[in-house]
């Protein structure tokens, strides 16, 4: 299985040098000039893929990336292939094939409650996030470089367009790949899309709107004066980028304001605006792309003839505000699972998402056809609401509807706050585990803790998902500039982007069996097994 072994001294060479030869030979996917001038991307994050190929970029010479490893290694699933060649075609032409692509996979009523809802909760998104930068420029930050008052980019509205229709066009391939799973039966469709859920009251949905709009004027311009900062301005000082408070419970790298965002993890405001924030820089894709994280889970599942999740154990590391953790619920209910983070604001959220999801699943629910139904028909009311032109949209009759409550055990539910590289649990103590968003965030002797406690947990033949940015190799036209997302107060990332994880988790590593490799527009998704 494994064919080919990087040394550990492959993946430290990626240092400055390393990277400068990566820019001498990959390029980008935009048809817009090359140009000196650093320009910002969608929500003031630099742009990764905004840029033109050129005639070097088929000249890679001897560099290995990540994911040349991860092709030595994984099983490589159908979506690394689709993702390492997909571009954005900006011309009306690729616009019309990619909606007829779209439009051909809506094949059934529910195919169309799909299409409903992401379509609709994604312009929902980039209308919140357009507003949110038009909201800091006019609060006095203007654009990257401290004037004008852009949508994105170079400080020019045609910018923020094209940014805007890049992530539209990226997240209507992802719905693709997601939608293709729930048909293929590997997880279900997202338990949110069901009309009684909270995000379809517009009071709730007005209270997010509202923290984020607060908060995306305040990364902006501590975005903006870290910019201005950098390139000398005598009247900046850089903003701070160290939390409010100190404890030995933390480790120093944990008491960042990881993307500007106002007290790194540690306040509930932080908490309670993360999802809002992270899926408006999406454009609402971000759930699709952590979906991707059941793929081998699913398989595994199988396998070992779990239904249900019954019997099985499951530990998500650094659960954050548990939105990942309750679709695993969702999907595998009587299975007894444990969320484990480092700051007590967010596990407090996650508690609370979590007791919102088994409250809505005990509640009276539809069966599929009435949910079907009254999808379509809220979804058609909403864009009524906005002036849309809409069909009319059926109504979910009253005997569609069923009472489930109290028909149904479901698995515990634990949290658990501690660093992920010092679990407080005995040897063998899951099946299965995953690790969403955590490892760019981790300095590169912390990953190695980590994959050495999770593997210490994991029992014999179980099963460790990580679902993290992509990285060099993965899609080799973002290459040149996909570490500047590290500018965006990520110090991390770049030494994220670079490392070879099999080295980390691998059997040179923390003793692990390379399994699958899944990829998901700016997501990978790498799955190992403890040998038995």
């Amino acid at each position: 299985m494994l064919a080919m072994r990087l040394t550990r001294g492959s993946a430290t060479r990626c240092s400055t040098g390393y990277v400068n030869r990566f820019t001498a030979w990959m390029g980008t996917t935009a048809d817009a000039t090359t140009s000196s001038v650093e320009t910002s991307g969608w929500l003031g994050r630099p742009e990764t893929d905004s840029r033109p190929s050129n005639s070097e970029d088929t000249e890679r010479g001897d560099v290995r990336t990540p994911a040349d490893s991860d092709r030595d290694h994984f099983r490589e699933n159908p979506s690394v292939a689709l993702w390492n060649e997909w571009r954005f075609d900006g011309t009306p032409e690729g616009a019309r094939a990619l909606l007829l692509e779209c439009a051909s996979s809506a094949r059934s009523p529910r195919d169309a409650a799909y299409w409903a809802y992401h379509v609709a909760r994604s312009s929902w998104f980039l209308g919140q996030g357009a507003a949110g930068i038009l909201a800091s420029s006019l609060g006095g930050g203007g654009g990257p470089s401290g004037g004008g008052a852009p949508l994105a980019g170079d400080g020019s509205i045609r910018s923020g367009i094209i940014a805007g229709s890049r992530l539209m066009a990226e997240a209507l391939q992802t719905f693709r790949q997601d939608l293709a799973h729930i048909n293929a039966g590997t997880y279900k469709a997202p338990y949110d899309m069901d009309p009684n859920h909270r995000q379809f009251n517009p009071a709730y949905v007005a209270s997010k709107t509202a923290r984020f709009l607060t908060e995306a004027a305040s990364t902006l311009e501590k975005n903006r004066a870290a910019r201005r900062s950098e390139r000398g301005d005598a009247a900046e000082s850089a903003p701070e980028t160290k939390v409010w408070m100190d404890s030995p419970m933390y480790p120093d790298y944990y008491l960042k304001t990881f993307h500007w965002q106002t007290d790194g993890w540690l306040s509930s405001r932080s908490a309670e605006v993360y999802e809002t924030s992270t899926e408006t820089l999406f454009l609402g894709r971000q759930d699709a792309m952590q979906r991707t994280a059941l793929v081998p889970l699913s398989e595994w599942m199988r396998e070992r003839g779990v239904k249900d999740g019954a019997g099985a154990k499951f530990l998500e590391l650094a659960c954050g505000t548990g939105r990942f953790l309750t679709f695993v619920r969702d999907n595998y209910p009587k299975m007894d699972v444990t969320g484990l983070d480092l700051s007590p604001f967010y596990l407090a959220e996650a508690r609370k998402n979590g007791a919102y999801w088994e409250k809505l699943r005990r509640r009276k629910r539809s069966s599929p056809a009435g949910l079907v139904t009254e999808t379509l028909s809220k979804v058609g009311g909403l864009a009524k609401a906005a002036g849309l032109p809409v069909p009319p949209m059926p109504s979910a009759r009253r005997d569609d509807v069923q009472d489930e409550a109290g028909k149904e055990t479901l698995g515990s539910c634990e949290y658990v706050q501690a660093q992920a590289e010092k679990m407080p649990f005995p040897d063998a103590s899951f099946d299965a585990i995953t690790c969403v968003y955590l490892l760019h965030e981790l300095p590169p002797e912390a990953r190695r803790e980590v994959a050495k406690e999770a593997a210490r947990v994991l029992r014999p033949g179980g099963v460790l998902i990580l679902a993290d940015s992509i990285q060099l190799g993965d899609r080799p036209r973002m290459d040149k500039n996909l570490g500047r997302f590290g500018d965006f107060n990520e110090p991390y990332y770049r030494s994220y982007i670079e490392e070879a994880l099999v080295e980390v988790f691998g059997p040179e590593g923390a003793g692990l069996e390379p399994w699958t490799k899944d990829l998901c527009s700016s997501t990978k998704v790498l799955s190992f097994r403890k040998p038995e």
